[in-house]
Order: C-alpha cells, then sequence, then structure tokens
C-alpha cells in the first residue's frame, strides 16, 4: 500500500471481525515500529503483546470498570446550550466500548518506553514521550497496509500503574496507550470526523 493511502485510510476500529491474524503480521508491524527516530539512538522500547481472553480480562479490568459506568445515552442527549459537537458524539460512542475494543481484539500491544516519570517542565523533556508516539504512529500505518485496524486506549489516571503492575512492568519504564490490533468488523459504524482547513492552519513566517 502507497504511503499516502495508508494515511487517508487508517481510521481507529472500536469493534473487530472474528478473523484471525498471523503473528509474523504482528511483527513486521513492529519492525516498522522499530524504524521510528529515538531522542537516545539506542530504541529502548519494548512491546507486551497479550493475546489471550485472560491476559486481556486481567489486565483491562480497569477499563471495564470505566466503560460500564459510563451512561452514553445520558451523555449524548443531556441538555447542552449549543448543538452537540462531532467530538462529543465521538466521546459518547466510544466509551462504551473502552474494554471490548481490546478484549475483541486479536492482538493488544502494550508499547513500553524507558521513563521513571514524565517530565514536562521543558519540551527537550518530554523526548521520551514524544519519540515513543513516533513509534506508535508507524505502528498504525503499518497495520493499516497490512489491512488491518488499530484500536487505541491511553491510560486513564491511575491505569497505568495498575496495568504496570498486572504485567510486571518494570519500574523504569512507562505504557504511554493499549493498541488493539485486528481486522476491522465492516459493520461498524462510522461517525463524521472534523476535517480542518489546512490553509487556515498554515501560517508562513509568523502567526499573524
Amino acid at each position: 500500500m502507497e504511503l499516502y493511502e495508508a494515511i487517508n485510510t487508517r481510521r481507529t476500529a472500536r469493534k473487530f471481525s472474528e478473523k484471525q491474524v498471523g503473528f509474523e503480521a504482528i511483527k513486521r508491524i513492529l519492525q516498522a515500529g522499530n524504524k521510528a527516530p529515538t531522542w537516545d539512538h539506542n530504541r529502548n522500547w519494548h512491546y507486551i503483546i497479550l493475546k489471550t481472553d485472560e491476559e486481556k480480562e486481567t489486565a483491562f479490568a480497569y477499563a471495564k470498570s470505566v466503560a460500564d459506568k459510563f451512561d452514553a445515552d445520558r451523555y449524548l442527549n443531556m441538555p447542552r446550550p449549543y448543538p452537540i459537537t462531532l467530538g462529543q458524539k465521538m466521546y459518547g460512542y466510544a466509551m462504551p466500548l473502552q474494554y471490548t475494543m481490546l478484549k475483541d481484539a486479536p492482538y493488544v500491544i502494550v508499547p513500553l518506553f524507558r521513563s521513571k516519570e514524565l517530565n514536562g517542565e521543558y519540551v527537550s523533556k518530554l523526548n521520551p514521550f514524544a519519540t515513543i508516539w513516533c513509534v506508535i504512529e508507524n505502528i498504525f500505518l503499518a497495520a493499516t497496509a497490512e489491512g488491518l485496524s488499530c484500536s487505541m486506549r491511553i491510560p486513564l489516571n491511575r491505569e497505568q500503574e495498575i496495568v504496570k503492575q498486572k504485567l510486571k512492568v518494570p519500574p523504569t519504564y512507562m505504557i504511554p496507550v493499549f493498541i488493539g490490533i485486528g481486522y476491522a468488523d465492516p459493520n461498524e459504524q462510522i461517525l463524521e470526523q472534523y476535517n480542518p482547513d489546512i490553509d487556515k492552519q498554515i501560517h508562513l513566517g509568523k502567526w499573524k
């Protein structure tokens, strides 16, 4: 698949078909992740891969509790002083699926980057965090090139520490995201998304 085609066809999937995924494809996707730029030149990344229901149920009990508590109907239909936004519609759709979009995926990838804590005092101090997201974007595009789709959950509140403990992650590593990978359910609802006007985003020389 050509690069721009992968970029333009990539989308987040929150429902997966039962079609299985070969592990060799997962390895190719992670190899693509490893091609991302790295600030310390040693690509200090690791990947935990979850496949069985038991592994995913253990790791994502917190996500299940969040999803179970969310009342999508109430959220989507609550009185607002303005029309509901596309972002709010997406949030209302996605929140109830935060657990199943991981559990039902054939594989879940948990990328790890070495950092005890995030320090945002200066942008440069976020280099480990910035480069792992370059890895993640490569994973998304490589999965798309393989004909696969990804779900994405960013750990909420204490969720990272809870999952780190369950997966026995060393204290010197952090989890930026959980990625479900599989063949998207072709019948999944596709919500409208906002497409910004690039000409309004470009500033030549300075902001104004």
